[in-house]
């Protein structure tokens, strides 16, 4: 005897397709997609060369020191990423506006090519000696990090690593 009740393996029919269309509607109103979700998916997976090393989040705290709050009473944040080779702490300060000044640090430290990419575009640095790097004046959105490390002989190509996206 079967558990499926009769009239399973039928067509689909008009009633369906009404009942279908009703949970749908139901499912937008209640939980639409946001508008940019696709935009946001694809600069997600949106890697130019697979060859790339790929950072974790390991770390994210607010900082209270003085003079970490601006007008609106919004904190300064660091974020550390972490991989098999670097890692990557940067502070978040926010500015006038809907802008954010991003301070960076590599350990190791090494002269490096940083970009900091975003669905509309990217800006582009260079960490010095000491693996320090500053992109002043960046505005707020989702926004991961290419670090470019110069190759270790004339042979070999600059190896990427490349953190997740977060929202600064």
């Amino acid at each position: 005897m079967s558990d499926l009740p009769a009239g399973h393996d039928a067509p689909i029919d008009g009633t369906d397709l009404a009942l279908l269309a009703g949970v749908r509607d139901l499912f937008e109103h209640a939980d639409p997609m946001p508008a940019d979700l696709v935009e946001h998916v694809l600069f997600a997976v949106s890697l130019a060369d697979l060859d790339v090393e790929v950072c974790r989040l390991t770390e994210m705290s607010g900082l209270v020191a003085a003079g970490a709050r601006d007008d609106g009473g919004e904190r300064s944040r660091t974020v550390t990423f972490d991989s098999d080779s670097l890692t990557i702490m940067v502070t978040l300060v926010p500015l006038d506006g809907d802008l954010v000044r991003l301070d960076g640090w590599l350990a190791p430290p090494a002269a490096c090519r940083v970009e900091l990419q975003t669905p509309t575009g990217s800006s582009v640095t260079t960490a010095d000696g000491d693996g320090r790097f500053v992109l002043d004046r960046v505005p707020r959105g989702l926004a991961k990090l290419v670090i470019r490390r110069p190759p270790a002989d004339s042979a070999a190509r600059a190896r990427e690593v490349v953190t997740p996206s977060i929202e600064l």
